[in-house]
């Protein structure tokens, strides 16, 4: 399995040309640093700048000056590093097929982040930010998804599912790659009342295990754009899918200044282990909710794709009378965009797409 950093897909936005440029200068600057040695300054450096952004963006100022700023300051401090000796080829790059096997290394961290995440985050918080996003699109969650056989296609830790459970689903399928989610999934049903409706089982979005027109809706949120086989994912989403049922579909369009903040990161970093900026976040104390957070736009990787092209894949595939989620709770940029908040669309750009589409069969 490969463990490192995958390089990003290429983005379909057009930046400023000032902060592409700046942010090549640090891209460029990370790969002049072989040494292994240097991995802990750059990912040092990384999260630093990832972080940078919540503070920079919450400002009601352009933000692309200061974005140059901030990636040109790290670029000096990578610069400086290199003109050192002290990072000169004592722990040089693995030689072809010798790197160690990171995943056996720290088996076992990413059941820790789960079993980390507290009830009321796991439980009360998803709950009720999923319901305040449906309400606030005129949207009843619990008569959209009371009664229905719903597939909560990639799961994760099945806190989602919890919630479609809690909201009257007759049954939730939880669905999922990642077996230790599923098994702290599956122990997290057991604390709950309506946690003998919630079924967890492994399997891939691109093969889903589940029987042509067998669900009567479909919850994908946040996974597609992850897999790099986007298609394939909504036309087997379609083909479990009974005739009239529906898909909550939840990706991440082209998006701004956002975008190309996470692109350069995950290619500057690219050589470097996922398991070990996992180990490196949990020394620091990120707490488990924000050591997924910050991994899922570290080192996960993205396909972008933007509300155009969705629409048509969603259409090519048998989806109609698609409607867009414009609003959600404060932190969520689509409702910073919706609302016209300063410069939200130069750092955002089209933010997350949320549909609710129907299929006919």
């Amino acid at each position: 399995m490969n463990t490192f950093i995958p390089a990003p897909v290429k983005s379909k936005t057009a930046h400023d040309p000032s902060c592409v440029a700046a942010a090549d200068r640090f891209v460029a600057a990370n790969k002049e640093l072989s040494d292994r040695s240097s991995w802990a300054v750059r990912m040092q450096l990384s999260v630093n700048l990832f972080l940078w952004h919540l503070s920079a963006f919450s400002k009601d100022t352009d933000p692309r000056p200061l974005f140059v700023e901030a990636f040109d300051n790290a670029t000096k401090i990578l610069e400086i590093c290199a003109q050192t000796t002290l990072l000169n080829e004592n722990f040089p790059q693995y030689p072809e097929g010798e790197a160690p096997d990171f995943e056996k290394t720290v088996s076992g961290l990413f059941s820790d982040v789960w079993v980390d995440m507290s009830d009321d985050i796991y439980f009360d918080q998803s709950y009720e930010f999923t319901k305040e996003r449906f309400e606030k699109n005129g949207i009843d969650p619990y008569e959209l998804f009371g009664g229905k056989v719903i597939l909560d296609g990639g799961c994760g830790s099945g806190k989602f599912s919890a919630a479609l459970a809690r909201f009257g689903a007759k049954k939730v399928i939880g669905l999922d790659i990642g077996e230790m989610g599923l098994e702290f999934a599956r122990k997290q049903a057991a604390k709950v009342d309506y946690g003998d409706r919630l079924d967890f089982r492994f399997g891939s979005l691109l093969d889903i295990p589940l029987e042509e027109n067998s669900v009567d809706m479909v919850w994908s949120n946040g996974v597609i754009h992850h897999t790099l086989g986007y298609e394939k994912c909504i036309s087997e989403f379609a083909r479990v899918l009974k005739s009239n049922g529906m898909l909550f579909l939840y990706v991440n369009g082209s998006f701004g200044l956002f975008e190309l903040l996470q692109d350069k990161l995950r290619e500057a970093n690219s050589d470097i282990p996922r398991p070990l900026l996992q180990t490196y976040l949990k020394f620091l104390g990120v707490n488990s909710g924000r050591l997924y957070w910050l991994m899922d736009h570290l080192s996960a990787p993205y396909e972008w794709k933007s509300d155009a092209e969705v629409r048509d894949m969603l259409e090519r595939n048998g989806f109609s009378d698609i409607k867009q989620m414009l609003r959600g709770v404060a932190s969520d940029q689509i409702e910073q965009v919706t609302c016209g908040l300063p410069y939200a669309e130069v750092k955002y750009g089209e933010a997350q797409l949320k549909y609710l589409c129907r299929i006919v069969k």
